[in-house]
């Protein structure tokens, strides 16, 4: 299993042979064995078309390849279409976690630092497993796992199917990755690390833009500071009152009174101190004998904490308020802006994972392990901006601040098992069951926003609803429990030829049960509070808030009257509170057949059955309701041109499911981009048919050339609509989750894995190696929101990219690796093509342009276990810009520079 293979001999010294077909054989003399020990010997075997120089040179390396060679024999030999990233590479870059990871593999890019997007498809054209079971995303609004949330440290390989075959999961397009954790060793191992950075733009700052923390936010986990006062928790139905003006309602004033007095946190931040970034690891791991069988096991802790700080930050919002409609068509020369803010941010971030794996073969042949992994990250951020409403409000100053914090947890349960039967092993079980608790928590977001007027030296401070929203607060949750289960049966028998071929038949089951709500709360200024004159503790303070009974007397006449200071108004919505649930019944059947010695056919189908409904709170939205039976088939083809040369051909049919978030009747603010976000429970589903090509060539074991095509064609794909204002208009733009009638993609990638000893003896210890991908899509407009685009811009086309895709991206690798001197130097840069953040429906898209990421790592081999790490990332350090073009103009929508930084770590490996 694996590449290992265990014997048990007696006790006394052996010459062990290692023989594999195709491959030079390798004796082991003189390995002595004592009773009861458990002895591990490793080698690497060669293929016989090396030549012996080649064979001296790639042994000195061996160390160093064992996981790459691993991971491209595992390419070679699969009947999957796959990428992927090796721990070996993980660990001469620095990469912190599988976000940062995946770039470097071919076709994959990173949206937000933790969106995955595979041959420019993301959201719910991916899926992602943790060693073959289905985990959740975390995203309310989102379709794919947030990879930050898994530090590198916990993983051994990441790898990506490309192409769909029936024993995988239909409900993919672009890919699917496979995170595969850590496995124990086969003997004692201890690896401890430490590591220290700086970023000068964010670490050792006096002026780092914070607020008030928690106790356990060091732990990625807020200690209820943040959370919703207990008061109100506690008040039937949860819910503050409406603003009364009845003296004899006496309950009510008293009830919204206390209820503005429980919230003690503040509501603006602050200037404090920032630390250093920070990351350490420990794990450690062994195999012996329990009952006479072997047991294996590893434990492993990662910790992380990390400050980011800008203070060039930008903020524009821009308008078309061109009318085609008009005769003649009103057409503006340019947008009109309507926000336009300088600012700060300040952020730290905590992840945190820890993982057990337990392994044990009770009988020859089989073997069982329980994986327990959990993932806790805490990220809490404060923002600052300054500048003008240009379009509401010439010559006013604007201010606004936003103290958020999002807390995240997964943990993950996984029992499975492989079996194999027969003489030879023909027969394979192998089956896994998983339960994934998962978590999200937005508690206590706070946005609070104010303007001023400069009269002489004088400013005039207040706060207009008109203009903006009153200072708010935020908590929305999210939890979903997964299920998931398989199994595979297969049997492996000789054709006609003597060949290998093999039948795989199996099932799988997956279940979801999601909860989501969200509660908002407002600030509102009453009638005698004191006005707001640029203190906020002073406006907030509590003689400012609350309600009481007042006595106002006008000349002799004096009467009562309820008095409003700064009160908080209960501004949740029914339907902002929703559930959902869905199960997933699935079978397949497939055969891998070899027609001729040269040429391999692998085809068959999965039927997948979906149950799926959504619901809020509100009796008069209904329920979404999803009811599927779809048949997947696939027909793949393998032809080896040479025993290290493949050509690779497919089709295979997948599909998409609506979220629960795209099809629940619920609608959401977002205050950020400033629009409503709805459901819509009539969605159908998209089908997707997917062809694909691949040239590959490995040189050698180490070494790589590949060139792929690929095509997809969307039927139905869902998409967000813009429900567009109307020209002039100042109201939100609503986006609704729609199918459109089809899409399109396709794509080139190419990749390379290179020694450089043949430019001389110099060069022996360099590797090159890389990656370059070309995509392009085309997704049509919905008609209705078409003809809304027209009446502002005719010349729009009517089809764009899908969203999140790149037109190219590039990922390349310089590597110095020296094992007599113990240094490995890593120099890799990452670049992709400009992409769609935001479908801006009457306004132009926002398009993110691409920046260069060029990363430094180089470590030293000392004495007795010790190595020393010295990495320096984004030294280039490109603007993060995000722009709108109009009429060949370029309106920047955001921007920023997140600064370079630098770290140094140390780390003990006992084995």
């Amino acid at each position: 299993m694996e590449g290992s293979y265990t014997i048990q001999v007696a006790p006394g010294t052996y010459n062990m042979i290692v023989s594999y077909i195709s491959f030079i054989s390798d004796t082991l003399t003189g390995v002595t064995v004592a009773a009861g020990e458990v002895l591990v010997k490793e080698t690497l075997l060669f293929e016989n078309l090396q030549a012996q120089k080649e064979l001296e040179v790639v042994i000195t390396a061996k160390r160093d390849l064992a996981s790459t060679v691993t991971l491209y024999n595992t390419k070679r030999n699969s009947i999957n279409t796959i990428d992927g990233v090796s721990i070996d590479l993980i660990k001469r870059t620095g990469d912190p976690n599988v976000a940062a990871a995946m770039q470097r593999i071919t076709g994959v890019t990173v949206e937000g630092g933790k969106y995955v997007y595979v041959r420019g498809l993301g959201d719910r054209y991916s899926k992602a497993t943790l060693n073959g079971s289905e985990i959740p995303g975390l995203d309310p609004n989102r379709n794919t796992v947030q990879m930050d949330i898994f530090p590198s440290n916990l993983v051994d390989q990441i790898v990506v199917y490309k192409n769909f075959t029936p024993d995988l999961p239909g409900s993919f397009s672009g890919g699917l990755v496979d995170i595969r954790t850590k496995d124990f060793p086969t003997k004692f191992q201890l690896n401890v690390s430490t590591s220290w950075g700086f970023n000068p733009q964010a670490n050792f700052r006096k002026d780092f833009l914070t607020y008030q923390r928690g106790k356990k936010d060091w732990l990625g986990m807020d200690d209820g500071t943040r959370a919703i006062p207990d008061f109100i928790q506690n008040l039937a139905p949860s819910k503050v009152p409406d603003r009364t003006f009845q003296l004899n309602d006496e309950k009510t004033i008293q009830t919204i009174d206390a209820a503005t007095k429980s919230f003690r946190t503040s509501i603006y931040p602050h200037i404090g101190r920032s630390g250093a970034n920070q990351s350490h690891q420990i794990s450690l791991g062994d195999q012996f004998n329990v009952f006479g069988r072997p047991f294996g096991y590893i434990a492993s802790l990662a910790y992380r904490k990390n400050f980011s700080a800008y203070d060039n930050g930008y903020v524009g919002r821009w308008r078309n308020i061109s009318d085609a409609t008009q005769k003649p068509p009103l057409i503006a020369d340019r947008l009109l802006n309507q926000l336009s803010l300088d600012g700060a941010k300040g952020e730290e971030e905590v992840l945190w994972g820890s993982l057990i794996k337990l392994s044990y073969k009770p009988f020859e042949k089989h073997k069982i392990s329980f994986n327990y992994m959990h993932n806790q990250s805490g990220n809490s951020s404060t923002r600052y901006m300054i500048g003008e409403l240009p379009v509401d409000a010439i010559g006013l100053i604007f201010e606004t601040r936003v103290m958020g914090y999002l807390q995240r947890s997964l943990d993950i349960f996984q029992l499975e098992g492989e079996h194999a039967f027969g003489k030879n092993g023909n027969f394979k079980i192998d089956w896994i069951a998983s339960q994934t608790e998962s978590l999200q928590e937005e508690p206590d977001l706070r946005f609070f926003s104010n303007d001023y007027e400069q009269d002489g030296e004088k400013r005039l401070y207040d706060i207009q609803s008109n203009l903006y929203r009153d200072p708010s607060r935020f908590f929305r949750n999210l939890s979903e429990t997964n299920k998931d289960a398989k199994l595979n049966l297969a049997w492996t028998f000789k054709q006609w030829g003597g060949k290998n071929a093999t039948i795989k038949f199996g099932g799988a089951y997956t279940s979801k049960n999601r909860q989501f709500s969200e509660k908002r709360f407002e600030f509102q200024q009453g009638n005698a509070a004191q006005r707001y004159e640029g203190d906020p503790a002073a406006y907030f303070s509590p003689q400012n808030m609350g309600v009481f009974v007042d006595e106002v007397c006008y000349g002799v006449n004096c009467f009562e009257q309820v008095a409003y200071k700064v009160f908080v108004q209960d501004v949740s919505e029914l339907r902002n509170v929703y559930r959902g649930q869905q199960e997933i019944w699935a079978a397949y059947g497939m055969l891998t057949l070899p027609l001729s010695k040269k040429f391999k056919l692998i085809t068959g189908a999965r039927f997948e059955a979906t149950d799926a409904f959504t619901e809020t709170d509100d009796p008069d939205k209904g329920r979404g309701i999803l009811e599927l039976k779809d048949i997947l088939p696939a027909f793949n083809m393998i032809y080896g041109l040479r025993s290290n040369m493949n050509l690779r051909a497919g089709y295979g049919r997948t599909l998409a499911r609506p979220t629960f978030r795209e099809f629940a009747p619920f609608t959401s603010f977002n205050f950020v981009q400033d629009f409503l976000l709805s459901g819509n429970p009539n969605l159908s589903r998209t089908l997707i048919d997917n062809f694909d090509l691949r040239w590959e060539w490995y040189p050698a074991l180490d070494e790589l050339i590949s060139v792929s095509a690929f095509s997809k064609r969307f039927t139905n794909p869902i998409e967000k609509v813009i429900e567009a204002r109307a020209p002039g208009s100042s109201a939100s733009a609503e986006q609704i989750y729609a199918n459109v009638d089809r899409a399109d993609a396709l794509g080139v990638e190419v990749e390379f894995k290179k020694n450089l000893g043949f430019l001389g003896a110099a060069f022996s210890h360099f590797q090159l190696g890389g990656n370059v991908s070309f995509l392009r899509s085309r997704v049509d407009i919905n008609a209705d929101e078409l003809a809304k685009i027209h009446s502002v811009d005719p010349t729009r086309p009517n089809r764009r990219p899908l969203y999140g895709q790149s037109p190219y991206s590039f990922n390349g690798e310089l590597a110095y690796i020296h094992h007599d001197n113990g240094i490995r130097a890593s120099l890799s840069y990452n670049v992709f093509g400009e992409r769609i953040v935001v479908v801006g429906g009457t306004e132009p898209d926002v398009y993110e342009q691409p920046r260069g990421l060029l990363n430094f790592s180089v470590s030293k081999t000392l004495t007795k276990g010790f190595s020393l790490r010295l990495r320096a990332n984004n030294l280039l350090d490109p603007e993060y810009k995000y722009v709108q073009r109009y009429k060949g103009q370029e309106f920047i929508y955001e921007s920023y520079s997140a600064g370079r930084s630098f770290s140094l770590s140390l780390t003990y490996n006992l084995k």
